[in-house]
């Protein structure tokens, strides 16, 4: 929360900040429209609950409004599937399984990832009490 903050100090007086979340808990892993399986992303979604709870604090201490929020569907594609478990396995929160990690890695190319991703746009306004 210290770094919306800090934020909200550099921004003028109705600035805005992009806040983007993949909020799927588990992801589907393509290959040709065809799911192969699904990244567990739930600890991952622990962590966006508590981001949430800290813009839900600035906003009630009317630091920030939401403008506007939606969700979109964001497909990574990857040029073969050892890309994608590599890619993956370094994500926080994130995990696959060695079964879906050999199904992958061994898919023809491409392999791809859908993923929901939410974006708010959060404008800054005066604190309450100033």
């Amino acid at each position: 929360m210290n770094a919306l903050r800090r934020i909200h100090a550099a921004l003028v007086p109705g600035g805005l900040v992009v806040d983007t979340q993949p909020v799927s808990a588990r992801p589907p892993v393509c290959r040709d429209g065809r799911r192969l399986g699904t990244l567990d992303m739930r600890e991952w979604i622990g962590t966006v609950d508590a981001v949430d709870a800290l813009v839900a604090q600035t906003i009630d201490e009317g630091l920030y409004e939401i403008e506007r929020e939606l969700q979109l569907v964001v497909t990574d594609t990857y040029d073969n599937g050892a890309e994608l478990v590599e890619h993956v396995s370094g994500w926080k929160g994130t995990r696959i399984s060695h079964a879906l990690a050999a199904r992958v890695a061994g898919a023809a190319p491409p392999v791809t990832l859908d993923q929901d991703v939410r974006l708010r746009l959060l404008r800054a306004t005066e604190p309450l009490g100033r």
